[in-house]
C-alpha cells in the first residue's frame, strides 16, 4: 500500500522554503551592503557568486556530509544482502525508486535518510539498530525513511540547516568583521552594515532553528504513518520506537552528544534522555508518537 500525500507537510514545507528565501535575501543583500562598503562595486559580485556556489555547493554535496558526519559507508548488496532486499521491497511498496544503503558503525540504535530527491537518496542505519531490531520493526524503520524520501522533505531540512549554521557562525563570530562600530577616522559614522549583518543573522538563526524544529516533528508524525501505510502494521512502528527509546535511555550522555547536531534527521534523537523546551525539540515526544500509531493500529482494523 502506498501512503496518500500528507498535504499538511506539503504546505509546512513551501511555508518554511518561501521564509527561508526570504531570510537567504535579507542575508545575501546585507552581507553585499558590507562588501560593498569594503571592496566597491567588485564586493557585490563576490558576494552573489560565493552565495550561488555555496548553495549549488550544499545541493550537490549536504546528503553526503550527513553520511561522512556518521563515517556510514554506503554497501553494496553483496555485503548486506538482507538489508538491501529489506530497502527495495520496501521502496517498491512506497512507489519510489530503491535508495542507496549505507551502515555507520556507531552502537546506538538509529537511522536516517537523505536526498537531493526520490531518485537520489541514501537511506542510513547503523550497526546499533541492526543489532537491536529485526524483523517487522526493522522494516518500520526502514519504511520510516522511506517515506521521508517519498515526502522529499530532507532537501528542505538540508536548506534550513545550511542556513542557520551560516547564521550562526556570524553570530557567534561577528567581531571578525570590524570593530563592533567605530570608524577608520574616529567618528561617530560607524559601521551600520555590521549590526545589520549582526541583526539579520541573529532572525536567521533563531528563525531558521524554530522551522527546523517545526518541520522536524511534523514530518516525524508524517513519516510514521507513511511507514504504517507501507507495512500495513502500525503496531511494528510503535514497538520500534519504543525498542530505540529505551536504548537511548540506556546510552551513555556523552555517546549521546557525539552525533546530537544532527538530531534533526534521526528516527529518534540522540538527547532522548534530556527533553529541552518543547519549541526546540527536533521531535515530538515517543509516548506521543506511540500514541498516534497506536490510534491509526484502530483505523486498519476497522
Amino acid at each position: 500500500m502506498q501512503p496518500r500525500p500528507d498535504w499538511s507537510l506539503r504546505v509546512r514545507m513551501l511555508a518554511a522554503m518561501a521564509g527561508m528565501a526570504a531570510l537567504y535575501a535579507a542575508f545575501v543583500g546585507v552581507a553585499a551592503w558590507w562588501a560593498t562598503d569594503a571592496l566597491g562595486s567588485a564586493g557585490l559580485f563576490l558576494v552573489v557568486g560565493v552565495a550561488g556556489v555555496l548553495v549549488a555547493l550544499q545541493y550537490k554535496y549536504a546528503p553526503d556530509a550527513a553520511l561522512k558526519a556518521l563515517d556510514a559507508d554506503r554497501v553494496t548488496e553483496a555485503e548486506c544482502p538482507d538489508l538491501h532486499a529489506r530497502v527495495g521491497r520496501l521502496a517498491n511498496q512506497a512507489g519510489v525508486p530503491e535508495p542507496d544503503v549505507a551502515v555507520a558503525p556507531q552502537s546506538q540504535p538509529n537511522a536516517f535518510a537523505t536526498a537531493k530527491g526520490r531518485d537520489d537518496a541514501v537511506v542510513a542505519v547503523t550497526e546499533g539498530l541492526l543489532d537491536t531490531l529485526q524483523g517487522e520493526e526493522l522494516d518500520a524503520v526502514l519504511a520510516h525513511e522511506i517515506a521521508h524520501v517519498k515526502h522529499r522533505d530532507a532537501l528542505v531540512m538540508s536548506v534550513v540547516t545550511f542556513l542557520v549554521t551560516v547564521a550562526a557562525m556570524v553570530v557567534r563570530n561577528f567581531w571578525w568583521f570590524g570593530d563592533g562600530g567605530g570608524d577608520a577616522g574616529g567618528g561617530d559614522g560607524g559601521m551600520p552594515w555590521l549590526w545589520a549583518f549582526v541583526a539579520v543573522s541573529a532572525v536567521a538563526w533563531l528563525g531558521g532553528y524554530l522551522v527546523s524544529r517545526a518541520i522536524s516533528r511534523h514530518r516525524e508524525y508524517a513519516a510514521d504513518r507513511g511507514a504504517a501505510v507501507i507495512t500495513g502494521k502500525p503496531a511494528a512502528m510503535a514497538a520500534a520506537i519504543e525498542t530505540i527509546s529505551a536504548e537511548m535511555a540506556a546510552t551513555p550522555e556523552r555517546d549521546l552528544r557525539d552525533h546530537a547536531d544532527l538530531n534533526a534527521l534521526f528516527i529518534v534523537p540522540a538527547e532522548a534522555k534530556s527533553r529541552l523546551v518543547k519549541a526546540m525539540e527536533t521531535h515530538p515526544d515517543p509516548e506521543k508518537r506511540v500514541e498516534r500509531l497506536s490510534r491509526l493500529a484502530g483505523e486498519f482494523e476497522d
